[in-house]
This record gives C-alpha cells, sequence and structure tokens, in this order.
C-alpha cells in the first residue's frame, strides 16, 4: 500500500508486514529550488587570478552588502579553465570575512533564478564577474589542482566541483569567490540561496 500527500511532497508506504516507510520525494535543493530564491551564476568569459588569496582579480564573486539582512546558502561550486596554468595551481574556495568597507562592484556576472528563470540578480546580493574585495579572503576549501600541461595533452580538461548542499553560509557583510596559489584563468559556477536573515 501507497498513499503520497502531492502537496507535502510525502510518501508513506506499508508492507504485508506492517512495516512503514515514511519519505519525501525529490532532492534539497529541489525543494530549496521550489521556494523560489535559488539563483546560478557563471562568468561568461575567463578571469586571470592573481597569485595567491587576493583582493584583485577573484574568478567569480558573490556578495552579500552590508545592511542588506541577506544570508546566502552556497549549494555548488565548479570551475574549469582551458589553458595551462603558468605554474600549477592549488584552486581555492575562497571566504571574505564581515568588512565594513563594501566589494567594488566593477562588472555584474549572469545571474539568472533557477526556478523562473529571471535574470535579475537577487535584492542586496550581487554576483560579480569582476570585483575588488576589501580584504583578502581566507581559504574554506581546495576543489583540486591545475597543472601547466597544455590542455591538448589530455583528452578532458581541467574540471572541478564541489557540493556544499546549502550549508556554507556567506553572511550579511562578507563575500566568496574562487582563488588560485599562482595566475590561473578559470570558468567559474556557482548554485546558492538567498534567505532572509530577520
Amino acid at each position: 500500500m501507497e498513499i503520497t500527500l502531492g502537496p507535502l511532497g510525502i510518501t508513506w508506504k506499508g508492507n504485508g508486514h506492517g512495516a512503514a516507510l515514511v519519505s519525501q520525494y525529490g532532492s534539497a535543493l529541489e525543494e530549496a529550488v521550489d521556494r523560489g530564491n535559488v539563483y546560478a551564476t557563471a562568468n561568461q568569459t575567463t578571469v586571470t587570478t592573481q597569485a595567491g588569496l587576493s583582493v584583485t582579480t577573484p574568478a567569480l564573486t558573490i556578495a552579500t552588502r552590508n545592511g542588506s539582512r541577506q544570508l546566502v546558502k552556497l549549494w555548488y561550486v565548479s570551475c574549469t579553465s582551458l589553458v595551462a596554468a603558468g605554474a600549477a595551481a592549488a584552486i581555492f574556495a575562497a571566504l571574505g570575512r564581515r568588512h565594513s568597507t563594501a566589494v567594488i562592484e566593477t562588472a555584474a556576472a549572469t545571474t539568472a533564478n533557477m526556478k523562473t528563470g529571471d535574470a535579475s540578480a537577487p535584492p542586496g546580493v550581487p554576483c560579480l564577474s569582476v570585483a575588488t574585495l576589501p580584504a583578502a579572503p581566507v581559504a574554506v576549501g581546495i576543489l583540486g589542482a591545475q597543472t601547466s600541461a597544455a590542455i591538448s595533452t589530455s583528452p578532458v580538461g581541467s574540471f572541478f566541483e564541489r557540493w556544499y548542499n546549502g550549508a556554507l553560509f556567506i553572511d550579511e557583510g562578507c563575500n566568496f569567490s574562487l582563488q588560485t596559489s599562482t595566475a590561473s584563468t578559470l570558468f567559474c559556477e556557482y548554485i546558492f540561496e538567498v534567505v532572509a536573515t530577520r
């Protein structure tokens, strides 16, 4: 016997021995998208990063403005490169801590609401293909390492990704970017959710 409560997304199953299983259908990301505040963003052209954790030329930046009362939950991060690094490079997920000085918003990145397809950016949370950070961020994760070998030597280019599943928060006045230990050129993609803090 199986009963599904459609509006709640809950399925109850029973068998001949009286055992029951209750589960939600769909993933946590699907549920977040259905709430309407999940966005995808990617830089359309490569950004050449600096060597090390730097305030200049982060590959792609999410910033939460001071006073925005917005919190970002990061779901997914990925990046790739079409050229060899000048020297081997570690690729960092980097978090800029709360700062009274705002991120300089030089160029907006393409952003889309994953439920509606609306191309507008979420209020109070700019996504930037070109930005200057108020202070050097700290590495909170390592996505992988890019080598200096030519891309033509491998049938598959370098691709790095990480699922945070909404568990990495970017609070008001903070920022998130991908950075590299030595200069590199990256295309990046983020999926994130915006929620009101109060």
